[in-house]
């Protein structure tokens, strides 16, 4: 998609309309045909990545379904497919996580819907674990410690340049939060 590519390279704030277009190759006038602001487009781009995130959780979710716990080497396999997902669209996260909460309060609120949407399906997953045997633990705060800390921690990776070896971060991130969830 033309904008995401403006997005990516500009940043939020920089990107104008006329960029957007241009990219396209079509003009102003035909934009307002489809979208009211950049921020409209932004909101688009953002929520397909948003569904595709928690369409990773909701494939993990399917080992539940059967009634059993997921082995380690799924939960490995989502953070995997999220490292991908970080890495490829690096800058469109940077903008998500660092820069669309200050855009303004309808922007914040969309943001926050986001995280909250990522956090109930990691929710779904505490409460099978705990019918699982997981340790007594609040299913809310727990999935949003999950959430939390996936978003923290590959927030700093890209913002690292990837410093960590992927297969480390997927290591340890999983190993802390399964462990975290289920030993008492």
């Amino acid at each position: 998609m033309s904008a995401l590519s403006v997005f990516e390279e500009k940043g939020f704030n920089n990107t104008r309309i006329k960029d957007i277009t241009k990219k396209a190759g079509t003009s102003v006038g035909n934009f307002y045909n489809y979208f009211k602001s950049k921020e409209e487009v932004f909101e688009v781009i953002i929520s397909g990545l948003a569904e595709l995130m928690v369409s990773k959780f909701k494939e993990l979710f399917i080992y539940f379904q059967e009634n059993r716990i997921p082995p380690i080497s799924a939960v490995k396999n989502l953070f995997r497919g999220y490292a991908k997902i970080f890495r490829a669209k690096k800058e469109t996260f940077l903008i998500f996580l660092e820069q669309m909460g200050g855009i303004n309060n309808k922007y914040r609120t969309k943001r926050n819907e986001i995280i909250d949407n990522f956090t109930k399906e990691v929710e779904k997953i505490i409460l099978k674990l705990l019918d699982f045997g997981a340790r007594d633990q609040n299913p809310k705060l727990t999935a949003r410690v999950w959430t939390s800390t996936v978003l923290g921690v590959f927030n700093w990776w890209i913002r690292s340049e990837f410093a960590l070896e992927e297969e480390e971060l997927v290591d340890n991130l999983t190993d802390f939060l399964v462990s975290g969830t289920m030993t008492n």
